[in-house]
């Protein structure tokens, strides 16, 4: 125990303050030897492992027998942690963090700026009915000028004409609002639904028909360019050869194209000028056929143009010109934005009224002037051609996990453990028919850098929801604010009783989760309930914590994707035609509440705390109500993410309480089963008679200790038992007792030799005690920074050390870029 002289108190104090803003950065995984292997210890023991949020080493005799009086009551409803499950999520987790490569899936942008990757072409095909490919070919009756000064020395004077088209499916209300009901407004830029937007390339206005000929003589194709308007003729924007844009329709009878006008800048985004929208079925009656009628009226036109002499069956790229069904023509722009800045029609409204009627004249021109937001105008001349997607099987391609470090290797993992499940128990059945298991699609954010991973198996009925963690540690800890909000948008976050969330993560998951819950919906086979299925959510890091908090909210309300995240407002009902139609129900036939999942488990890896502690109530409350049937919170180590954010923050910051969701489950890494506890790597609680460190310790079911991971109880009365304050008075009544003997002088030497002796062998706890810090928190202070300066902190968050970690609980040596080695049974097993 370190010793700490009271002038040191204050540089303690700040170093406690620090453990929240540590910088993290990348550090090797240490060399390991051949080790012994301790199995897990996996008891059937339950306690009230959440009331120990209080510490059992913190509280009283009464206090902990009350605790233990509790055993086995709060989450009863709860399955033992598995190692199989555990060894199948770590491997998702982390291989979250690869990002499909721009040739191996179909991106979609959306107009929120939400991407999806489609991976899966079985996936996709369930997914959308046709593909629209979109040429734009001219923008006529463009604005003289350019109202950026910084645009006009870069690009000339004139507009920078590109334009983005969007498919709005289902009934957003907000964006069939926006569209039908409001004449000015930003189209594409002012939908909240639209899930996927095209944007052709940009006709510069230093660019003209010359300069793009000129282009292509350069380099095989020529750009789009930008033709000035002049005396009773307006400026255009012309791509000549401009490459199709496709968008790929769900719902080809409803979907709604949105077409905007933007003039765009070398640096940022750009001034929408002019929008307008059309059904697609409008444009290519066709394309609102059901999929039979429409194959058949294909197959119709095919046999009569061959029968005409006009097409040949063998040359592939004619049949699919034959049956696709196109329009060109123009569409006009019916709406533009408002102006914001009116001050020179204003001025020149008022001008002209005080010429014709004086001062009352001029206060009538400025209003009206004020009201005025000049014509539409504008069209934009293109190109649409639709193609029905057959709706044929296709083959499912098996997915092999990995990780996100290259040399590792989860799937092999747990591939390996399986086998000896299977040999210790034939009967198993744990994650058995995963011969089709793929990786359906991958969605982020361009600005929150939330991302999500989605996999399935039709035959096992399963569902992995995985979240990816930050690529970037030192956002997490440094930059990560400490501001809550409520959980429920709408709440009062002065009311200390709700539930609040930390701010980052909540925006974090908020600007995909709609999303995500719509395409979710989507993975079910046709014709499978989606209650049928079993959903495993998983994360590392950042994406720990996004996986707790998205278990949380479909655990409460169910899929719906009616709204993003939990809010007191009533949700968008379309996602009943989101479950309509990616279930083969009628519309009539829609179920009343959004739809839940057969079983809903969460295992998360390396996950901060992410919220209050009316949170974590309510995150158990619903484990215990079996609404989540499995959660486990897995924590390596000195891991210091996991820590965060602290208690210490809440002590000199205010109100700002963390706590942790659901039960601990910490990978301990010793050297060896003779390890003392001085030489093992990490505090956890002994087990047995004391000698031995599970390599897992499971929060609830090894045994009935406290979880080292939590915070317990920060403060404490200045004179509670064992300080140093209720020591000294002690050692000065007890010198100075009535039925002492001894002088006055000798009582007096007593009291201070006794006052001495206790104040040498003052530790930094007894020192922060005085302040009312309960010491054994602040040990654990001390002791996690000195893992933070010691590496074990920052390198145990590290997949690395997760992977070597979780190896050695499977029973092998998991090094990185080294083939898996068995370990040995240890005597202690």
């Amino acid at each position: 125990m370190m010793e700490m002289k009271p002038s040191m108190m204050s540089s303690m104090m700040r170093l406690f303050a620090m453990a929240s803003l540590i910088e993290v950065s990348k550090s090797f995984m240490p060399s390991a030897s051949k080790q012994k292997f301790v199995p897990p210890i996996t008891t059937t023991r339950r306690h009230e492992w959440a009331s120990t949020r209080i510490g059992m080493a913190d509280a009283s005799e009464e206090e902990q027998a009350a605790l233990s009086s509790q055993i086995s009551k709060k989450f009863s409803m709860q399955g033992n942690f598995d190692l199989s499950t555990a060894l199948f999520c770590g491997g998702l987790a982390f291989d979250a963090y690869v990002e499909p490569p721009p040739n191996s899936a179909r991106w979609e942008k959306g107009s929120q700026g939400v991407k999806v990757a489609f991976v899966s072409n079985a996936y996709t095909r369930q997914l959308y009915k046709g593909i629209l490919e979109v040429v734009v070919q001219r923008v006529s009756g463009l604005p003289d000028g350019d109202d950026n000064a910084v645009e006009k020395l870069v690009t000339g004077d004139g507009v920078d004409a590109c334009v983005l088209t969007a498919a709005v499916e289902g009934s957003w209300k907000e964006d069939v609002r926006v569209l039908e009901k409001e004449q000015f407004h930003e189209g594409v830029f002012d939908l909240s639904g639209s899930a996927h937007v095209v944007r052709t390339s940009t006709a510069w206005a230093n660019i003209d028909e010359k300069q793009s000929q000129a282009a292509k003589k350069r380099r095989g194709w020529a750009s789009p360019y930008h033709v000035k308007g002049g005396w009773g003729k307006a400026a255009q924007a012309v791509w000549p050869e401009e490459s199709p844009m496709f968008l790929y329709v769900q719902d080809p009878a409803t979907v709604r194209l949105v077409f905007t006008v933007l003039d765009a800048d070398r640096v940022g985004t750009g001034r929408p000028i002019g929008s307008t929208y059309k059904k697609l079925s409008s444009l290519i009656p066709q394309a609102a056929l059901t999929q039979e009628e429409l194959i058949d009226s294909l197959k119709q036109e095919m046999l009569e143009a061959v029968k005409r002499g006009e097409v040949d069956l063998l040359d592939e790229s004619t049949k699919i010109q034959l049956g696709a069904k196109t329009w060109q023509g123009d569409l006009k722009l019916t709406s533009k934005p408002r102006k914001k800045d009116k001050n020179s029609q204003i001025m020149a409204g008022a001008a002209a009224g005080a010429y014709l009627a004086g001062p009352v004249g001029a206060a009538a021109g400025a209003v009206v002037a004020s009201f005025y937001e000049g014509q539409i105008q504008g069209t934009i001349k293109a190109r649409l051609r639709y193609l029905p997607i057959p709706q044929l099987p296709a083959e499912v391609e098996v997915y092999d996990v990995k990780g996100g470090t290259p040399g590792v290797d989860w799937g092999k993992l747990f591939s390996r453990h399986r086998e000896k499940t299977l040999t210790a128990d034939p009967a198993s059945t744990v994650f058995d028919d995963l011969e089709d298991f793929e990786h359906c699609f991958f969605i982020n954010h361009d600005k929150t850098g939330a991302t999500c991973a989605v996999y399935r198996s039709i035959k096992r009925k399963l569902i992995v929801v995985s979240f990816r963690g930050t690529c970037a540690p030192v956002d997490l800890v440094t930059d990560a604010s400490l501001v809550q909000e409520a959980w429920v948008d709408g709440e009062d976050i002065e009311d200390q009783t709700i539930k609040k969330v930390h701010a980052g993560f909540r925006g974090s998951l908020s600007s995909i989760s709609r999303r995500l819950k719509e395409l979710i919906l989507a993975v079910p086979a046709p014709g499978d309930s989606f209650a049928d299925y079993d959903m495993l959510v998983t994360g590392h890091s950042l994406g720990g914590a996004l996986a707790t908090l998205f278990t949380t909210d479909i655990a409460e309300y169910g899929v719906d994707a009616g709204r993003g995240l939990p809010q007191l407002e009533e949700s968008d009902p379309w996602w009943k035609s989101i479950a309509s139609t990616f279930g083969g129900k009628a519309a009539e036939e829609a179920p009343k509440e959004p739809p839940r999942p057969k079983s809903l488990r969460v295992y998360s890896f390396g996950s901060p705390r992410v919220g209050n502690e009316a949170l974590a109530d309510h995150f158990d409350s619903l484990l215990r109500d079996g609404k989540i049937h499995t959660a486990y919170r897995i924590v390596n180590g000195d891991d210091v993410v996991a820590r965060m954010p602290r208690t210490m923050n809440a002590l000199v910051l205010g109100q700002v309480k963390y706590d942790h969701c659901g039960p601990t489950v910490l990978i301990s890494q010793p050297k060896g089963p003779e390890d003392t506890d001085e030489e093992a790597e990490v505090e956890v609680p002994r087990i047995g008679n004391g000698k031995t460190t599970p390599l897992l310790w499971i929060e609830g079911e090894s045994d009935d200790s406290a979880c080292p991971v939590r915070d317990g109880k920060a403060l404490t009365s200045p004179m509670a038992e064992g300080s140093l304050l209720s020591d000294l008075i002690s050692s000065t009544k007890d010198s100075f007792a009535e039925d002492s003997s001894g002088s006055l002088t000798d009582k007096f030497s007593s009291a201070v030799g006794q006052i001495t002796s206790r104040l040498s062998k003052a530790t930094a706890g007894d020192v922060v005690g005085v302040l009312g810090i309960n010491q054994s928190f602040s040990e654990r202070e001390a002791k996690m920074i000195q893992a933070l300066f010691q590496g074990k902190a920052l390198a145990h968050h590290l997949e690395d050390e997760y992977y070597k970690g979780m190896g050695r609980a499977g029973g092998f040596l998991a090094r990185v870029n080294e083939e898996l080695e068995e370990l040995e049974e240890s005597p202690f097993s």
